[in-house]
């Protein structure tokens, strides 16, 4: 029970806790809108992300971005600097994560418990699948390979011939 006077926090502010910095933010839309926009960015520009308002606005360099958040006003914002992990062609800071699932491709039928062999002996060659999907050409396999930054495409007309000729093509 709750005694007159007492501050008692909404269930919207005990579940959403403000982020302090960009790495608190976990919302993949979030995410992806900022990446577009650093595509986008010049050098010495800098991202900033509104906590308070939810949007990005662009700065000039990092001393418009300081200024930015100062005052009543830009407390107020909450700005947080958006980190550079895809500006300027630098690769993301997060590791690389294959899209693929063997068991879940077996689960929907677009492969059978038999298909396993090719995508055992990829592994053992040091390749990874990183995409399998169906397009208008066909079945498209692409591959990659972290060690040496390779990646290659297959397709073909059933998945598991695109598994067999990938298999039979890419060495060690």
């Amino acid at each position: 029970m709750f005694k007159q006077g007492e501050n008692m926090k909404t269930y919207k502010s005990l579940i959403e806790a403000k982020p302090k910095k960009w790495s608190d933010i976990k919302d993949r839309n979030t995410k992806k809108e900022a990446s577009q926009f650093l595509k986008a960015l010049d050098v010495g520009q800098v991202l900033g992300y509104s906590v308070e308002h939810q949007e990005f606005s662009i700065f000039d360099d990092e001393k418009d971005f300081k200024k930015a958040q100062q005052g009543s006003k830009g407390k107020a914002m909450q700005w947080v600097k958006v980190e550079g992990w895809i500006r300027h062609g630098e690769a993301m800071n997060e590791a690389y994560k294959p899209s693929f699932n063997f068991k879940a491709a077996v689960k929907i039928g677009m492969l059978d418990k038999t298909d396993e062999k090719p995508i055992l002996s990829l592994k053992k060659k040091g390749w990874e699948i990183k995409e399998f999907i169906l397009t208008s050409k066909g079945f498209e396999l692409t591959v990659h390979k972290p060690k040496l930054g390779l990646e290659t495409t297959f397709i073909e007309k059933r998945p598991d011939i695109a598994l067999q000729v990938a298999d039979k093509k890419l060495k060690k």
